[in-house]
């Protein structure tokens, strides 16, 4: 779609009937880094945006086809990115041909992956320092990534959908591309290197966003697992946020650790000792958003 300089006229004289949206200006494929964005503040940490492409939703039975990596500096206390440090994309065949869906909505092809692997020592640099790996949905891709690499397994994950509460911050939803058209940008979205840089500019945009992240990322965290719930109870369950784990037969939900006591007293008000059968693992983001 081309800008409607013909309509120019127009919009000067109602502004009020239209808005302008831009091209997040780190994805430009000008753009070379590092990209220093702001003074450091002194307290910054490393930040790793991942994101990936894979050939359907099935951890187990799909595949990695593009990983993409964004190295950031993030103050905490100010929620800025002082600092983009670098970018990078890797391909990868998945050893069978990529579903035309897939090639539909990302553009990848099976001639851009043939031959193409992710080996460890191409990434193991970016995770030195211990830094904390931020996702738009973090329990897909930490799923997809610590699969074809368990070595980097104790990584610590934060997931930009669910540590930010993104309806307290004024949004109606939380998909990427719809957070930022909020802001007035857009991007080509669904390549995983371009997503990453999406990602990252949009902390930097909304800092308050930043802050909360850094805040849960360090929040201990519980999963309660509801035993001996009966099946009555499976509606009043699913509307607390508990889901069904099919596997293990069992409804559970995540919280803060300080509400743990409020949600053991109210499973021992839904059905008899619930909150003592219940079983609570304490998480830190080590743990948090992992497969099984």
């Amino acid at each position: 779609m081309t800008f409607p300089f013909d309509r120019i006229n127009e919009i000067q004289a109602r502004p009020e009937d239209f808005q302008l949206i831009e091209r997040v200006p780190w994805t430009a494929s000008s753009m070379t880094f590092p990209l220093h964005v702001h003074e450091p503040v002194g307290d910054e940490v490393g930040v790793i945006f991942l994101d990936v492409e894979t050939t359907g939703l099935d951890v187990i039975a799909d595949q990695i086809i593009e990983l993409g990596l964004v190295k950031a500096l993030v103050s905490p206390s100010t929620g800025q990115v002082t600092t983009v440090v670098a970018m990078t994309s890797l391909y990868r065949d998945p050893g069978f041909p990529i579903p035309e869906l897939v090639t539909d909505i990302t553009g990848i092809t099976d001639s851009m992956v043939a031959g193409q692997s992710i080996r460890e020592a191409d990434i193991a640099d970016w995770f030195e320092g211990d830094p904390i790996v931020v996702a738009h949905n973090a329990s897909f891709d930490r799923g997809f990534f610590e699969r074809l690499f368990p070595q980097f397994g104790q990584l610590r994950w934060a997931c930009s959908i669910k540590d930010i509460p993104w309806s307290e911050l004024g949004f109606e939803g939380s998909k990427l591309e719809y957070l930022l058209l909020k802001r007035r940008f857009f991007y080509e979205g669904h390549r995983a290197s371009i997503d990453c840089l999406a990602l990252a500019f949009l902390m930097e945009t909304v800092k308050k966003a930043s802050r909360w992240l850094f805040a849960n990322e360090s929040e201990a965290q519980c999963t309660v697992e509801a035993y001996g719930s009966p099946f009555a109870e499976k509606d009043t369950l699913k509307g607390r946020g508990y889901r069904w784990d099919g596997d293990k037969k069992v409804w559970h939900t995540t919280l803060k650790k300080d509400d743990l006591d409020a949600e053991l007293s109210f499973l021992n008000s839904l059905y008899y000792q619930g909150g003592s059968h219940a079983r609570v693992t304490e998480l830190t983001s080590r743990q948090r958003y992992k497969r099984g």
